[in-house]
């Protein structure tokens, strides 16, 4: 099955918690704290890979957890880190956040990668409180929950060359005479279901074409099944649009250049509606299936000409007349367009930081929350929160000394007072600012 669109719930794995713990061995009269650090969860990663295809593993199961941390143990042990959870998916895949459409990352080529959920930080071992004041730390620290996000995948094909035009023109009949491609070929509409790619060798060279399904009028508003593939086209650096001539053949023998003109224009509003950009691409217009007439074909492309339309070459795909001197013709403007294309994407594919390498402890905002409340926000300071053992006196005692150190712990404190509730992210703690 091929799939080209995905939604998925990706959760970073919890870190392990720290360990409360005490050395014990004989003639060691004053052992003092041992408790280790629990292990760090594991990422979510997204991974392009040249031998995945599609998307359709993502069609079942739709969420990801990576493997928590484990905890820390006595004597100094720290806990295993969780493995990393690797996704495979299609170079070409596009990665953004499904609630707030923010692009997270593009994997292009094959090996590119992005973490696109972190795990949580292991929490540290009542080893790692001890300190000249405080000789006998009873607590530590929980680990943190791990990242979690939805995430859309889109599969955008990577190719050169976009063949485009309306069903039956001859597409897939072209790439498969074209490059080793194997598509499925048979004389009715919409017979290519699915995107098809090839690869073309020209002296030394080779790039990339895509078939796509057929378009029709009204492909951009979901008829027909282009308007599911239109995407694959974006990417390309070249559109080459088939004409058939067949179509123009008229009752009488004559041929008729108005229903090309027609086909022409009705492709190139379906792509303007899907994205003016496509239309800003390098086209080349050919005209296939030439070997069905013996008609002189000549007044037919001064028709076209002097509507705009320029037939560039003029092929018959089924016997291949014409379709290797069209691939000499391409592959210049394919090393140009490739070439401008690299120049103007970005080198490296982004990276999403953890939270603890980002911002400070002092780092926050207060704000107003529903129902008498209000809501302190700071991505290290709630990774703090989250983390803190409130069952303990001491991680009690702790949370204070650090809002009190950052001059957050008067305010809040005055807040809990007044009998309002007070929230460090999704965790009220009112209760916990005084003994």
């Amino acid at each position: 099955m091929f799939l080209d669109q995905a939604t998925i719930d990706v959760t970073g794995g919890r870190g392990g918690h720290g360990f409360v713990g005490w050395r014990h061995e004989k003639y060691v009269p004053m052992g003092g704290p041992s408790g280790g650090d629990g292990g760090r969860g594991g990422n979510v990663i997204l991974v392009a890979d040249a031998n995945t295809d599609t998307l359709s593993d993502f069609t079942s199961r739709k969420r990801f957890l990576a493997e928590d941390g484990e905890n820390g143990m006595l004597k100094n042990c720290h806990g295993h880190d969780g493995k990393h959870l690797v996704l495979p998916v299609p170079p070409g895949t596009v990665v953004t956040d499904a609630k707030t459409a923010t692009l997270l990352a593009d994997l292009k080529t094959d090996g590119d990668r992005v973490v696109i959920a972190k795990g949580g930080r292991g929490g540290y071992g009542n080893a790692h409180f001890k300190s000249s004041v405080r000789r006998k730390p009873d607590f530590a620290e929980k680990g943190e929950p791990g990242e979690r996000r939805t995430v859309t995948l889109e599969l955008k094909l990577v190719a050169d060359v976009g063949i485009i035009g309306y069903p039956s023109v001859g597409k897939s009949t072209l790439i498969s005479v074209v490059s080793s491609a194997k598509p499925k070929i048979a004389p009715y509409p919409f017979t290519t279901l699915i995107p098809n790619l090839g690869v073309v060798h020209v002296g030394g060279r080779r790039f990339v074409l895509c078939d796509v399904p057929g378009l029709i009028e009204g492909a951009s508003k979901g008829k027909g099944l282009g308007d599911q593939f239109l995407r694959h086209i974006e990417r390309c650096g070249i559109l080459l649009h088939l004409l058939d001539l067949s179509r123009a053949f008229g009752t009488d023998g004559s041929l008729d250049p108005d229903v090309l003109i027609s086909d022409y224009r009705s492709i190139r509003k379906e792509l303007r509606a899907f994205s003016p950009a496509l239309t800003k691409k390098t086209e080349m217009v050919v005209l296939n299936k030439t070997d069905l007439t013996t008609a002189d074909i000549t007044p037919l492309l001064h028709a076209l000409r002097r509507k705009k339309i320029t037939i560039d070459f003029v092929i018959s795909a089924a016997t291949k007349k014409g379709t290797d001197a069209l691939m000499k013709t391409i592959l210049p403007v394919v090393l140009k367009a490739r070439q401008q294309r690299t120049a103007a994407e970005p080198t490296s594919v982004p990276t999403l930081r953890p939270h603890d390498e980002q911002h400070r402890m002092a780092d926050f905002t207060v704000e107003k929350g529903a129902q008498r409340s209000i809501i302190v926000r700071g991505e290290r300071l709630e990774q703090f929160t989250r983390m803190t053992n409130f069952e303990s006196e001491g991680g009690a005692k702790r949370f204070r000394d650090v809002l009190k150190k950052i001059g957050l712990l008067a305010t809040l404190t005055r807040y809990a007072k007044e009998k309002t509730k007070v929230f460090i992210g999704s965790v009220r703690v009112d209760g916990y600012l005084t003994k």
